[in-house]
């Protein structure tokens, strides 16, 4: 349970608000490898190939960003879209001068959206931003990088932000080499056998990561693409971490696409980065050791399945002690932002949503949240809750005093007093980001809702909820081909429209059906606001929303 005490803070001369700067981590020098004028040189489907040079210098980074920008343009010339018809899976990979050879990292791995009816952001296109710190101690020097398609014009940029991290990464190496694998051979064990593997005396934690994603459309469940498998590491004779790469994809950012991106998937999504999967082996590895590390697949059945195969990287890190023992971070704000990701939930008008960070040794136990307009009055949340070294979590704060947002204002966020005492590093206390501004409606107006057929209109419902989180109105138990206007009226404040279909195909019609069996197809359903007297469309939804969709609005006072 999370406890809190909120107060209104006066302007107070001793609260400054360059506090709040956007980044206070320090200098950033930025490496520019790929722009929006960059063709691949080998054709649209190849990938962008090219030299990064990295920073020489030993300077400590508090975190390193790979900022990753697609945009839809008429210049790709892989299909009549502009943005590539179909998803394909793309990887970064370095490859580090390892004396007189290199070998490959695999820093990322993604897979492109559907572009069929994509917009992808428009004329800035669509930012992804990754975390790489880890990859600190191969990210020096000159050397070659392969990233992307061209399927999409590309802009790549990393980010070494100067400062301190929660632990310093001491070396990067790869339990096997990245690539694609056959799952028969996988589970046979013909293929990534153990590893004898020496622990370095000189560190003081580790940690394996594996990247995963499943592909091919092989046996009755289309494996791997479409099937759920167990995956396991075993240290010496124990199985330590057991895991399934499986991704959610209903709540897709990048909302409509061609195909069919609301579909789960084997570890990947259409325009989302593949999962990674980190696991913590300080505690029950010593420096020094040698450990015997296993990679495992739960086996196949008979079905034909075994001929799908999997995209890995499978990475053992090796790291310092904590630097610090008191730290507390904010991590990044959900909401308010204008960041690509957080689409889905902005803009708003109530509760922000900030992510925390424990950065120190002892367990994170008490924090003060001071947030608000930037020119605003601020408010105060007491934060409890037991967080492990590097442990996150996403805290909802209540609505502070911020008036009418027109959109542009800037929002607020800074933490301290990790644990009731002073943070040891203050350079990661303080965000901001840019509010969206939010749907006005009058105090009454009407829900219209079109249901779609063949047994699907059950599947939906939708709530109005309050501030405080209060539900004022609620429909469920809908018809098939049936139209609906439910009139509402509400008092002034801030409100979440929450519309949902649970089997997270949203109201489109089943499009993919249409040579299969056509009868399974159906029809679009349709949602929008109108004014109460049901004449003028005051806010239309997108049908194509998977698993939900949000409305996040005001009712002026």
């Amino acid at each position: 349970m999370l406890k809190f005490i909120i107060t209104t803070l006066l302007i107070l001369t001793i609260f400054q608000l360059s506090l709040f700067a956007q980044n206070q981590q320090g200098d950033t020098t930025t490496v520019q490898v790929f722009t929006f004028a960059d063709p691949s040189p080998e054709g649209w489907t190849a990938p962008y190939k090219g030299k990064v040079k990295f920073p020489d210098s030993n300077k400590s980074w508090e975190k390193i960003l790979l900022v990753k920008t697609l945009k839809c343009d008429s210049l790709t010339k892989g299909d009549k879209y502009p943005c590539g018809e179909w998803d394909y899976i793309t990887e970064t990979v370095l490859y580090v001068p390892q004396g007189d050879t290199v070998e490959p990292f695999q820093i990322i791995s993604f897979i492109t959206p559907y572009g069929k009816r994509l917009k992808l952001g428009g004329e800035k296109g669509w930012i992804w931003y990754f975390d790489i710190t880890d990859y600190a101690p191969i990210l020096k020097g000159e050397m070659d990088i392969k990233t992307g398609n061209n399927q999409e014009l590309l802009d790549l940029k990393f980010l070494f932000i100067k400062g301190t991290p929660p632990r310093n990464s001491i070396s990067v190496k790869n339990l096997y080499p990245p690539g694609k694998y056959k799952y028969e051979f996988l589970a046979d064990d013909s293929l990534l056998k153990s590893q004898k593997v020496i622990l370095s005396k000189d560190a003081e934690g580790f940690m394996l990561k594996a990247r995963i994603s499943g592909h091919g459309h092989e046996g009755p469940h289309n494996c791997c693409e479409w099937d759920n498998k167990t995956h396991t590491y075993h240290i010496g004779e124990w199985e330590q971490f057991r895991w399934n790469v499986w991704k959610d994809c209903g709540f897709n950012p990048i909302y409509p696409q061609g195909g069919t991106w609301q579909f789960d998937r084997a570890g990947w999504c259409p325009g989302t980065a593949v999962d990674e999967y980190n696991f913590e082996l300080t505690p029950i590895v010593f420096p020094g050791d040698t450990v015997t590390i296993d990679y495992s697949i739960e086996m196949y059945r008979d079905n034909g399945e075994k001929d799908g195969n999997f995209r890995m990287s499978h990475q053992l890190f090796s790291y310092g002690s904590p630097n610090f023992n008191n730290d507390a971070s904010i991590v990044d704000i959900v909401a308010p932002s204008s960041k690509d990701e957080y689409r889905r939930l902005n803009p708003v008008c109530a509760n922000p949503r900030i992510i925390i960070q424990n950065g120190g040794k002892n367990n994170l136990r008490t924090l003060k949240i001071i947030y608000g307009l930037e020119d605003g009055e601020k408010s105060i949340y007491e934060w409890t809750g037991d967080l492990k070294f590097l442990e996150k979590e996403e805290v909802w704060l209540t609505t502070p005093d911020w008036g009418n947002l027109s959109g542009g204002e800037k929002f607020v966020v800074e933490v301290s007093e990790p644990n009731g005492i002073d943070d040891e590093y203050k350079n990661n206390n303080s965000l901001s980001s840019t509010i969206l501004q939010p749907l006005v409606l009058p105090s009454e107006f009407i829900i219209h809702i079109e249901t779609n057929n063949i047994g699907r209109a059950k599947e939906n419902s939708y709530t109005i909820t309050n501030d405080r989180g209060a539900v004022v109105k609620a429909e469920c138990n809908f018809q098939d081909s049936t139209i609906y206007d439910h009139s509402v009226k509400l008092e002034g404040g801030c409100y979440e429209f929450r519309f949902i279909d649970k089997m997270e195909d949203g109201m489109i019609r089943h499009w993919w059906n249409r040579n299969s069996d056509p009868a399974k197809v159906g029809i679009n359903g349709k949602i929008s606001i109108l004014d109460k007297t049901g004449e003028k469309e005051l806010h239309k939804l997108n049908y194509d929303f998977a698993q939900e969709i949000i409305l996040n609005f005001r009712v002026e006072e």
